[in-house]
């Protein structure tokens, strides 16, 4: 004999079956369908040029999947080059082979045009590709400009300055020379679809001199300036493991390009 379901039998079994599907999404695949939005010039981060040992950063951390969330770390970046990608029609394929639906293509070029603007964004410097770079945005050599990496500082960090994608592009751009190194502790202070977000807190920094090639070299994070007086104080592992770190790393001075004076720096990580 069938089963026979009531309104608010059936009302139940309708719920049961949209959060089993849900649950079946891990947060990667609810993020791709979540809008990132475009990574605009007019939100320029310039209170980073002022930061100092103690501060805590005017703006959070959301950290997400880039886009917009990622204008709190920089405090200018490269409007991006070239054309837009072009709005694909429904079903049609992209680049890689991959198409929408009627249901999803409008957040799909959304998706893609939002990507497309994070080209020189300081996002690029931390996305584990050396081919890919942040670019300060400013006239002339970008001195004093900032750019915040998520790294555990607790562990080895290395740099690949200038942009990496070819030797001719490393050597037509200019490349940091000497940087003050801000070392940022991150408290988490809630949650967005795809991980924490922060509150950051500059807890040391630290000068140092880059060498002029195209490659990685270590960032020496052994001491940092604590109070900016000349006393120099170990990083407290401790104290670090309790959040996630950050380092922000502000342009001093260069070494010339040979052809252009925009600066960049492709990858800052573990």
């Amino acid at each position: 004999m069938p089963v026979t379901w009531g309104a608010g039998e059936k009302m139940k079994k309708k719920m049961f079956v949209c959060i089993f599907v849900l649950s079946m999404f891990n947060t990667f695949t609810f993020a791709q369908l979540w809008p990132k939005g475009a990574l605009k010039q007019s939100d320029w981060n310039l209170s980073l040029k002022n930061m100092k040992v103690g501060d805590v950063l005017e703006k959070e951390y959301i950290s997400c999947f880039g886009g917009e969330n990622d204008a709190v770390l920089a405090s200018s970046w490269l409007a991006a080059e070239g054309n837009p990608p072009k709005k694909l029609q429904p079903n049609e394929k992209d680049e890689n082979g991959d198409s929408w639906d009627e249901y999803e293509i409008d957040w799909a070029n959304q998706y893609r045009y939002d990507t497309w603007t994070e080209m020189y964004g300081p996002g690029k410097c931390f996305d584990g590709k050396t081919d890919t770079a942040w670019c300060e945005g400013v006239e002339g050599d970008g001195i004093g400009e900032v750019v915040i990496a998520w790294v555990d500082v607790k562990r080895p960090v290395r740099i690949w300055s200038g942009f990496g994608k070819s030797q001719k592009t490393w050597q037509t751009n200019n490349r940091p020379k000497d940087i003050k190194v801000f070392i940022i502790q991150g408290e988490i202070v809630g949650q967005s679809v795809n991980g924490p977000n922060y509150k950051m807190k500059v807890i040391g920094e630290k000068k140092l001199t880059l060498k002029d090639i195209n490659g990685w070299q270590p960032l020496d994070l052994g001491e940092y300036n604590e109070i900016d007086v000349g006393y120099y104080k170990k990083l407290d592992s401790y104290e670090l493991q309790k959040s996630n770190t950050f380092i922000a790393v502000q342009i001093l001075s260069v070494y010339p390009g040979t052809k252009y004076n925009d600066t960049l720096i492709s990858e800052i990580s573990n």
